[in-house]
């Protein structure tokens, strides 16, 4: 109960610091730190927050939370303690919901995606969540344990195809059902010590592989195709020409 407590005081210290820090309108790219050409961490991608929960009158409602213009607050993103984790957050909803993507190197050298989690505010100031149970005015955390996005340190990770994460710890009134991730563009623990000119070679998700190979064949068809049509109208042109000088001698 105590860590519960603790858990939700830090977040909430958290998006406070964040939303009195930052007031941004949504970047295309998340790259910290700010205004820097050294950079530790860097992304692009879309996001939508997906959540059930109980409305007044007993009956469950969701709500589905896009990442954009109108819902985006802030963001930070925490680089240095410990030095094998990097947190990105995303503040929401002025700034009561936060969204963390926790990202981890391992002995190994390899980055990935280990965690998302954060917390929802249930109150009179949110328009996604209509006639929402009074019982539910609080804040609720959710928390995912996931492994995604694994690359070389150095390399980047690319997704255009969307993932979908699921799992999530929640209690049984509010659910976050799923943390949509899509076009998404990653770099975490890059050499801060230069300047950050692009993102290093990119390892592409099994999804979009498997999208450009079916595309292969199917380029390859349609240019037969045409080759086909070009050297039959060729032929058709060929033979009248050679009819008409028949008719005329």
């Amino acid at each position: 109960m105590i860590s519960n407590i603790t858990a939700i005081f830090l977040l909430i210290v958290s998006g406070c610091f964040i939303s009195s820090s930052y007031s941004l309108s949504p970047p295309s790219n998340y790259t910290w730190p700010q205004d820097s050409k050294k950079l530790c961490f860097a992304a692009e991608f879309d996001l939508v927050l997906n959540v059930d929960y109980l409305k007044s009158n007993g009956a469950k409602a969701s709500a589905k939370i896009p990442l954009n213009g109108s819902t985006y607050e802030s963001y930070r993103v925490s680089c240095s303690t410990p030095a094998t984790v990097h947190e990105l957050t995303v503040s929401m909803l002025n700034g009561f919901t936060n969204i963390l993507l926790s990202f981890s190197v391992d002995a190994k050298n390899m980055t990935s995606l280990k965690k998302i989690y954060g917390y929802i505010t249930f109150n009179d100031k949110q328009t996604y969540f209509p006639d929402y149970a009074p019982a539910l005015e609080d804040v609720h955390l959710f928390s995912s344990n996931v492994s995604l996005f694994e690359t070389d340190r150095g390399n980047s990770y690319r997704c255009d195809t969307k993932t979908t994460v699921t799992g999530f710890n929640t209690t049984s009134n509010v659910t976050v059902t799923s943390v949509e991730l899509e076009n998404l563009r990653v770099q975490a623990f890059a050499d801060d010590t230069k300047e950050f000119s692009n993102y290093g070679v990119e390892k592409v998700c099994p999804a979009d592989a498997d999208k450009n190979s079916n595309l292969i064949p199917i380029i390859v068809g349609a240019c037969l195709a045409v080759l086909v049509v070009v050297v039959l109208v060729a032929y058709l042109i060929g033979r009248r020409r050679n009819r008409n000088g028949y008719q005329s001698v």
